[in-house]
């Protein structure tokens, strides 16, 4: 392969191609003529010594090698695309910092802030995060009143027929609920042991912030006769459940989370429908502002692909 001035034009065009199987196609969503295509994929030929595509049934077809880089280059474009528009963002801003007002229960802040911090630790200096905490039927009007520009989490009620699809979400992962108890609990004797659930204490959260709450109450409505304690959120869950003979039904995102020093036990839970769509959100009126879909990217890029 010859990658002596290798244009980053090439890989939007080869990668537009790929999408779609035309030339012709790809010309129109390039706004570049079908020629300058053709000329364009035979310099990615002569680079990568390929055919990369080959013409059948009137479609461009790609070849073994061009399915196997192709996942690489979009992600490049991809994070060029990302850069290009951080740039822009804080380049905008000047001098002062721009705030990115965020809606979470203390279960997604478990799971997402650290890694966002991680994340944005080089540009903190230009921008800054803030967390909230509120109920999913306050979320669109102040989201609409630019007060708010997303949340996070399953939030069922945002996409519901009753904001009329003012609200605008992109699904993150799917996770599911499992029971977490303290590793050494007595109803555990082998690592091939499956915890018993209805014959433990259960550690029972109530909050008002998430959208799966109905899917809990299901779980612990089969359980109601273990329920040994009711608190308002997750935060100081592992700390009862690392002192004590409780378990807790809790998301395996954030189980995992929390067991990051292997000191407690996660079991499955069999339920048909123990499936949690997370998402972020943002409101249509803002869904073309540099900002707010260069943070949507940065969601995106870091949590898509992280399933529990």
């Amino acid at each position: 392969m010859n990658n002596k001035a290798f244009d980053l034009n090439l890989v939007r065009i080869f990668c537009t191609v790929y999408d779609t199987g035309s030339l012709t196609i790809a010309g129109e969503r390039l706004n570049i003529t079908q020629p300058a295509i053709s000329h364009a994929l035979k310099k990615m030929r002569a680079y990568y010594d390929d055919p990369l595509f080959v013409r059948s049934d009137g479609k461009m077809i790609p070849t073994k090698l061009s399915t196997s880089i192709a996942p690489n280059l979009k992600k490049s474009l991809e994070l060029i695309n990302i850069s290009l528009k951080s740039k822009m963002v804080l380049s905008a801003e000047g001098s002062s910092k721009k705030t990115f007002k965020i809606s979470m229960s203390d279960m997604s802040q478990i799971f997402f802030i650290p890694s966002l911090c991680m994340a944005l630790e080089n540009i903190l200096d230009k921008i800054k995060l803030d967390i909230v905490q509120i109920t999913q039927d306050k979320i669109e009007p102040i989201m609409r009143a630019g007060e708010l520009d997303f949340a996070l989490g399953n939030l069922p009620y945002l996409s519901g027929n009753n904001i009329n699809g003012r609200v605008l979400k992109e699904t993150l992962f799917f996770d599911k609920f499992i029971c977490m108890v303290r590793d050494g609990h007595p109803s555990i004797k082998s690592s091939l042991d499956k915890i018993d659930i209805s014959k433990i204490k259960l550690l029972n959260i109530n909050s008002s912030i998430t959208g799966h709450t109905g899917l809990l109450e299901e779980i612990n409505s089969k359980y109601e006769k273990n329920i040994a304690l009711t608190i308002p959120n997750f935060t100081v869950a592992p700390e009862i459940i690392s002192k004590t003979d409780f378990g807790v039904i809790i998301p395996k995102s954030v189980a995992k989370r929390y067991n990051m020093e292997k000191t407690f036990i996660l079991h499955d839970i069999d339920l048909d429908n123990n499936r949690i769509e997370i998402n972020i959100y943002y409101h249509m009126l803002y869904k073309d502002d540099p900002s707010i879909n260069w943070m949507k990217e940065i969601f995106i890029e870091h949590f898509r692909e992280n399933q529990p």
